[in-house]
Parts: structure tokens; sequence; C-alpha cells
């Protein structure tokens, strides 16, 4: 045995370091970074080789060697996450009858796959085809009637181009009856939901559906009086993305007992939360969003869901009063957002818990904002802990959503004491008072939209948003120990980035019009959103020093003074709005420098002077600066409803004809200078030369009676 896993080894490896490992059996190099062609004639000598695996992290090149197929002892050969190419003959992998795992996923093979050419491997425990960096590679299951002698255990097929273009789900699954886990995902299979597919299986314990486009209802037996009709094993049912419609079955909690992972968002489903949920003691994470459930959602119905830590309810249509959710102590992401939700936040939901996510935007939710946000906890009991317990430790928000409902009174100072906040927004609700100094505590904010609100007074100065200030000063009061707070806390951190990359859309109005962000928002996204409020006074010049903001929205407050000219360090802004204000002033020059800006608006102030023109400023039309009588600005490159667009310059004409991109007006200036100064050059000429003076009068006497002779000759005569 030779395993050197995960180390920091890297470089080629070459024939030569395996030439005299003939009698090796086992040869373990995963997880390390490892390049360049794979040395098959040294892999082949090894004739006695068990397993071989080469999987994670390395970055081998070339094709599957022939030889492979005389390694006849192979058990295990594990390649994935390489770039290795070329096809699979059927000759090659036919051959090892032995082997009980293949995993060839995350490769770049190209071609057709035929299963049929593993029919004789009765061995096959383990396989893994998925995720192939090829636009060629296609699995196929149905070439011809075969008949597996396998029983897989685990099976992985996502994003294969399974079946293509039928998308028909593999028909010898239906003998597949010792699966634990299967993972079918993001191949647009088609056909009824293969319910068939958990009932044949009773040793499931991961079950992957998702990103396909399965139609039909999800129906369980009702019968649950024989052993065999429940699913003790079933851990993970994720079933997104498909189109099943109807109801969950009533029974789902009393099938699998003992589910961690239950997730059917975005399908068809309707009616009401089946109660028997309620009987999932195991269930960590539940999703149900993006469908159509309707009804109440009853305090008993998750009751029983002690373990449950994940509950998105994102766009239903669910009503009624939000459940207290106090018997539920690990509750740390919660997303309802876009139902129908009414009544307050009652001080029992808040409750001393671990909370990360909260959600509850687009709802009928009314009364003040809840002053017990800052109670959350984190649970370290049964420690042996010295010192001090940081503050820090105990607030651990990271994302507050409570926009788009009818909230009143002012903003909590308890929101100000969360200092791991990372995204708050209270938009469109009536929230009504200042903007208290306290905001800038919140040393971690990257997103902050209060817009479409009745707020008044001043911004804060001292506002600041910042990036990778991570739970600075936290190591500090308890040495040793809150090293281990802060990895729980970046864990979480990665599960809120992946929430927030696959689910959430935050929306911000930028130039009347909403504009949606979605995706690594952490990495690309800061904003600022105060638009549509009473907020009066200067715009603090301190907003300059936000310098990973992208977009910054202040439209329709009564804002006055000149627009500061630090906005000049704002690098990253792409959205800038300012309008509907009273600004004054001139247009700082210095926001020329601004390269990523796309989108400005200072319509509707007092501005004055002349608007930038260089750099983006040239492409910005007039409805930026309307309703400003005493600013001027240029009409070239400027945008024009009325017009078409220009058509894109190819780049072999870019040279061909420079008068296409003059600006007009610089232009007419240069016109008028040339034509004054060739006027000029000529009266000089007439004057210090007599003969050229003689012969131009001539000229102009000839040029007049070729012209008008006849009628002086009528006039005179």
């Amino acid at each position: 045995m030779l395993d050197l896993t995960a180390n920091n080894l890297h470089g080629g490896l070459t024939t030569q370091a395996l030439a005299n490992l003939s009698t090796l059996q086992v040869l373990n190099l995963g997880d390390l970074r490892f390049n360049g062609s794979l040395p098959f004639q040294g892999v082949c000598k090894m004739k006695q080789l068990e397993v071989l695996d080469l999987s994670g992290g390395n970055a081998f090149e070339g094709t599957l060697d022939a030889c492979v197929a005389n390694l006849t002892l192979l058990r295990v050969l594990d390649l994935t996450g390489n770039m290795l190419s070329g096809s699979l003959s059927a000759h090659l992998i036919s051959s090892l009858t032995l082997l009980e795992t293949l995993s060839l996923s995350d490769n770049s093979f190209e071609g057709i796959f035929q299963l049929n050419m593993l029919a004789n491997l009765s061995k096959l425990k383990v396989l893994e085809l998925a995720d192939m960096n090829s636009e060629t590679f296609q699995l196929q299951t149905e070439t011809s009637p075969w008949n597996a002698s396998f029983q897989l255990q685990e099976l992985e097929f996502t994003s294969s181009e399974l079946n293509s273009p039928a998308k028909t789900l593999p028909s010898f699954l239906s003998s597949q009856t010792s699966l634990e886990s299967v993972d079918l995902s993001e191949n647009n299979l088609v056909g009824s939901f293969p319910s068939w597919l958990l009932l044949n299986s009773p040793k499931l314990k991961s079950v992957y559906l998702n990103s396909n486009s399965f139609t039909g209802s999800f129906e369980l037996p009702f019968d649950l009086n024989h052993h065999h009709h429940h699913m003790d094993q079933l851990e993970t049912l994720e079933i997104a993305n498909n189109k099943i419609q109807g109801e969950l079955p009533r029974n789902i909690g009393v099938f699998f007992p003992n589910l961690s992972s239950l997730d059917v968002s975005n399908n068809k489903f309707g009616g009401q939360i089946p109660e028997s949920i309620g009987e999932m003691g195991s269930l960590n994470s539940l999703n149900l969003a993006i469908n159509n459930f309707s009804g109440t959602l009853h305090d008993h119905i998750l009751n029983g869901c002690l373990s449950l830590t994940n509950l998105f309810l994102d766009n239903n249509q669910l009503n009624g009063t939000l459940p207290s959710f106090t018997n539920l102590p690990n509750l740390s992401f919660l997303t309802a957002s876009r139902n129908n939700f009414q009544g307050s936040i009652t001080k029992e939901f808040c409750g001393p818990r671990f909370f990360m996510i909260l959600d509850l935007s687009f709802n009928n939710l009314s009364g003040t904002l809840p002053s017990c946000l800052n109670m959350s906890t984190l649970n370290l009991q049964g420690n042996s802990f010295t010192g001090k317990i940081p503050e820090a430790s105990t607030n651990l928000w990271v994302m507050i959503n409570l926009s788009g409902n009818k909230f009143t009174g002012n903003i909590p100072e308890s929101m100000y004491n969360l200092p791991h906040l990372w995204y708050l927004l209270l938009a469109g609700n009536e929230l009504q008072g200042q903007i208290s100094n306290q905001i800038c505590q919140l040393k971690n904010l990257q997103l902050l939209d209060l817009s479409h609100n009745n707020l008044s007074g001043f911004i804060p100065s001292c506002l600041n948003i910042q990036i990778s200030e991570e739970m600075e000063g936290m190591t500090e009061s308890i040495p040793g120990v809150s090293s281990r707070i802060v990895h729980i806390i970046s864990m979480m951190q990665l599960i809120i980035i992946l929430y927030i990359q696959q689910m959430q859309k935050v929306q911000f109005t930028m130039k009347s019009s909403p504009l949606q962000y979605q995706g690594y928002i952490l990495e690309d996204m800061s904003a600022l959103d105060l638009s549509s409020n009473q907020l009066s006074g200067e715009i603090p010049y301190q907003i300059g020093d936000l310098f990973v903001l992208h977009s910054l929205n202040l439209s329709n407050n009564h804002l006055n003074g000149s627009i500061p000219k630090s906005f000049k360090n704002l690098q990253a802004i792409e959205s800038l709005d300012l309008s509907n204000n009273r600004l004054s002033g001139q247009i700082p020059l210095e926001l020329q420098h601004l390269n990523y800006l796309s989108v400005f608006n200072v319509s509707y102030n007092n501005l004055s002077g002349r608007a930038p023109e260089q750099a983006q400023f040239g492409t910005f039309g007039d409805s930026s600066y309307k309703g400003n009588p005493y600013l001027s600005w240029g009409v070239s490159n400027r945008g024009n409803a009325a017009l078409p667009p220009p058509a894109p310059v190819q780049p072999d004409e870019v040279n061909k004809d420079d008068s296409a991109i003059i600006d007009f007006s610089s232009f007419c200036w240069s016109f008028a200078a040339t034509s004054v100064t060739i006027l000029l050059a000529f009266l000089t000429i007439l004057w210090i030369n007599p003969y050229w003076r003689r012969a131009w009068f001539y000229f102009i006497e000839g040029l007049l009676l070729k012209c008008f002779g006849k009628f002086l000759e009528d006039a005179f005569y």
C-alpha cells in the first residue's frame, strides 16, 4: 500500500517513480496537487493493483490508456476530479470484472457512454458518472435491452445528458433493491414522479432528484401497518425544481420518520402543509418554498421537529399569524417571504435561539418592529470556559429582511446591537423617526436598505459599510475557546452564502426601476438605499469612504447642499441615484474617473454649470439631468429614445471612418474657428499683395456681370 492522501505534494508523476512498484496493491494519491500526463505505462506494470484512487485535487490530463484493461484485479477505480479526456471504450471497462467502485465524475470524457458495457460487472456497488466538463458526453442506459448483473449501493448520474434526447429514467433502476444513495439531479428527466424508486429500495438513505422535469403527483402508500412500508433509513429527500403537483402525502412524516432534510421547493405543490411533518423528530432542514401551499401554519404542525434548524416557506400562499416557534430552540434560518402572513412579531417569537437569517419580507405584517431581536444567544452550556464571554458572541444575526410589510414606529435600538449583521433590509414599510448614529456600530454591514419609509432627519455622517471585519476582537476575551465560536460562525456564514446564492434575490430601486442582484453577494455587491424618505440636510462626505459600494440611492428626499467631491473615491460604484432632491452647485468633474458607473441620475434638483462629458458621462442621456434649469449638458453620445441605437462597430472598421465618432458640438466650434482663420488669412493676402487684390476684384466683376448682366442692361439702358 502507498497512501499519500491529502498532502501538499505537487508537480508531475513520472513512469520512473512507479517503475519498481510492481507488487503494489493499493495506490492512493487523492487530494494532492499533481498535474500533467498520467503515467499509465508505470501504473499498468502493477499487475497486483486492487485500488487506484487519484480523485480530488489533482489535474491529471490525457486519455485512459488501453493497458488499464489488463489490471484485472482492480476493485476500486476512482479518477474523479481530474482533466482526463477522450472516449471510454467498452473493451477498457468491461474487462475489469472485479470492480466494486467505478468513479469517473468531473473529468472531460467525450462521446457516448453506453451503460450496457457494464452488464457483466456483477460486483459493482458504486457507480459515479457525473458532471463531465464536455459538451459531447452523453450517458445512455436504454441503447439496447440488457440485464444488470450488479446491485448498486451508490449511483450518481448528475448533469450527464442522461438518455438524451428522450430524457427517460433508466429502466434498470426497477431491479435495484440495494440502493442506499441515488443522485439523478440536473438531467431534465421527464415523466411521472418515480415514487416506485423509493418503494423498491427500502435501504435508501439519500435521494436527489432535483432540477428535472418530473410531473404528476408525489404518492406514498397509505397502508402503514407493515414495517416494510416505513422507510426508516431515509435521511435526505430532495426533489426541488421539478413540476410535481398535488398535495404532499398526509402520511409523509410517518413514512419517513428519520428524515433529516426535505426539499420540495420550486414545484407546483398545493393544499395545506401536512401535520404529520411534526412526527419528524430528526428533521433539520425543511424547504417548501416556491409552491402553492395555503392555509394557516399552526403551532402544532412543527412542534415535534425539535431538531429543525432551517425552515424555508418563501413564495407560497400561507396566511394567518406566524407561529411563535417557541418549541424550535435550534431554528437558525427562517424565510417566509411573499406570503400573506398577518399580525405582529411577538416577544415569544424572538426567544433565545441561534438565529442567523430572518426573512419575512413582502407579507402583511404590522405593528412595531420587535425590540427583542438582540436576545439571540449561542448555547455554551456544559463547558468549562473561564473569563468573560464576549458580547459579540451572543448576537449572531447575519440577515434581517422585513421589507414590504406595514411595520410602524421607530427602528428599535436593539437592531444596532448586532455586530455581525451583514444585511439589514427594512424597505417599504411605514417607519418613522430618525436614523440613529448607533447604526454605525454595525461594522460588518454590507447592505442597508431603508427606502420607501417616512424616516426623517439627517443621514448619519459616521455611516460606514465595511468588508471582511470578520469577528474582530472575539479572540481576545476567551483565549483558545472563542476560536471555536469563530469556527462555528464561519461555517454558518458559508451556509448563508449558499442560501443567498441559490435562492435569495435582493431588490433595490434605481432610476425608477427595480434592479435585482442575485448571486455571491458577499463579494459582488454592497449597497446603500435610503431613497423615498423625508431625509434632509447635506449628503455626508464620509459616504465617499465606502470604497466597495456598488450602488447608492438617496433619491426622493429633501437633501440639499452640493454633491460631495469625495464621491470620486467610490471606485466600485455602478449605480448612483441622487434625483428628486434639492441639491445645488456643480456636478464634480472628479466623478468622470468612476469607470464602472453605468446608472447616473441627478434629475430634478437645483444643479448648475455644465455636466461632465468624459468617460462614462458621455453615455448618460437627458433623463439623467432634466429638471435642473441651470444645468447644461452636451447632446453627443446621449441616449435618445426616438432614435435606434447605433450598430456595433466591428474591430476592422474602427479606423475606417473616424468622423462617425466626432462630437457634433466640437465639430461646430472647430468649423467656425477654421472658417474665421481662413477668412483672416485671405484678407491679409489681399491687403499686402496688390496683384492678387486686382485679380480678386476682376474676378468679382466678371462674376457679377455673368449673373446679373441682363438685369443691369435693362436698368441702365
